[in-house]
This record gives structure tokens, C-alpha cells and sequence, in this order.
């Protein structure tokens, strides 16, 4: 999972727009795997926890479980649960927030009965300032998956992550309608650039192809695309 230093600026603008209005619950997902969404909500948390908010950030994404990778950094705490089951909370001493890793397959059954999962946002409520979910795909389709709808239509707001360039938009549309059936409360959507570079990155990285033969043009080739204001408009 690649990990977003919380100053960047669009972390900031996603942050001030959600959980910096007052949102307290928030899930973050996608329409297929692979967007970015582990990424995103684990720097929300780490944000919120930087305001001063502590954090709790929850997987629930049995397809691609990401957040167990952490163990190197974690500490475990067991945090007992209404349901008298244990959940085990670790501890993120890098960022400083509580992560509650995805369930196995038998104890993923809790997390899928509605009351059960509102029982455990009462009590987390109670005891953290927020409460950041990392989300299956909206269109993944797997027996033991936890359903992105149901959690998003819990959470005072959902993000959804689009893979520029990826993503198709009928798949995006079709997700974000299964969201709107389930009265989810969609708060914006992140474009993901991995795969989809600006035109000026593009023009840069080309560039250096030739350094080998006219370095000091091509240098002066970067210093114009990069100040360029047309070629460094985002799409």
C-alpha cells in the first residue's frame, strides 16, 4: 500500500470537505479493485489524528486486505466488542491511529448483519472522535465479502476513488447507483492519476531519453514544461 504524506495538498482538500466539516464516519471505495482506496483512507486517518480526532480505521474489504501488511508497525490491543465477540485493534505508531484489520471469513458474518454492524458504530462512536472504513469495490462479487453499500449507507459520508483512464464509465455509473439505491451519502470522488499521467509529466519524463546527447537543452526543455500553466492543467 503506498502511503500519502498528509500535507499534500489534495489530501488537505479531500480532508476539509469531509471529516474537517464534522463528519465523524467516513468510507472510502471504489468500483473495482485496485484504485486507491487502502491509500486514501489510511491517510485520512492519519490526518484526522493529526487534528487532534483519534482515529479508528476499519478494513472491511475481504478481496484485497491490505491494512494487516502494517503488522511490522502495529501493536495489538484486544477491544472487546456489544456482540461479546473480540475485535483486536492495533496500534499504527507510525501514524498514531487504531486500525482494526479485515476479518477472518467466520467472523466476517458479524460484520454483515446490519444491527450488529450498528451496535459496533455506537460503540466505536463512543469511544473515537472518527471512524474511517476501507471498503470492498462497490461491483465485487464474492461469497464472503463484506457489501460496500452497507457500509457506506451507515457512514455520515462516502468517498469513491476512480482510476483515471481505468475505470470505465458505466461500471462507475452503475456503482454509484447501487450506492444511491442504499441511500449512501456520497461526499465527492478522487480521480487517481497513477495510470494516467499529466501531459507535462509525460513531456518531462520523454525528455530525458535524449540527455544523454543535448543535457543542457533538455534541462531547459523541463524548466519551460514544468512552468507552463496549459500544460500542467488538470483533466
Amino acid at each position: 500500500m503506498i502511503k500519502l504524506p498528509i500535507n499534500y495538498l489534495e489530501v488537505e482538500q479531500v480532508y476539509g470537505n469531509t471529516i474537517g466539516r464534522g463528519m465523524r464516519s467516513l468510507a472510502v471505495t471504489s468500483t473495482n479493485p485496485g484504485e486507491g482506496c487502502s491509500t486514501m483512507a489510511y491517510a485520512m486517518s492519519k490526518r484526522s489524528e493529526a487534528d487532534g480526532k483519534h482515529t479508528l480505521l476499519v478494513e472491511v474489504n475481504l478481496l484485497h486486505p491490505e491494512l494487516g501488511d502494517l503488522s511490522g508497525h502495529l501493536h495489538t490491543d484486544w477491544l472487546p466488542t456489544p456482540s461479546s465477540a473480540d475485535g483486536c485493534i492495533m496500534h499504527d505508531d507510525d501514524a498514531d491511529i487504531d486500525i482494526l484489520p479485515a476479518p477472518c471469513d467466520t467472523d466476517a458474518i458479524m460484520f454483515r448483519n446490519l444491527n450488529n454492524m450498528n451496535k459496533l458504530m455506537e460503540y466505536w462512536l463512543e469511544r473515537y472522535d472518527v471512524v474511517v472504513f476501507d471498503t470492498s469495490p462497490v461491483m465485487a462479487i464474492n461469497r464472503n465479502n463484506i457489501p460496500a453499500e452497507s457500509i457506506c449507507a451507515m457512514v455520515d459520508g462516502t468517498i469513491m476513488m476512480v482510476m483515471a483512464g481505468i475505470t470505465r464509465q458505466t461500471d462507475l455509473q452503475t456503482a454509484i447507483d447501487k450506492l444511491r439505491h442504499h441511500d449512501a451519502t456520497l461526499a465527492g470522488f478522487i480521480y487517481n492519476d497513477l495510470y494516467n499521467p499529466r501531459l507535462a509529466d509525460e513531456l518531462v519524463r520523454e525528455t530525458r531519453r535524449f540527455d544523454k546527447w543535448f543535457p543542457n537543452a533538455m534541462e531547459k526543455i523541463r524548466r519551460y514544461v514544468r512552468k507552463s500553466s496549459f500544460l500542467n492543467i488538470e483533466l
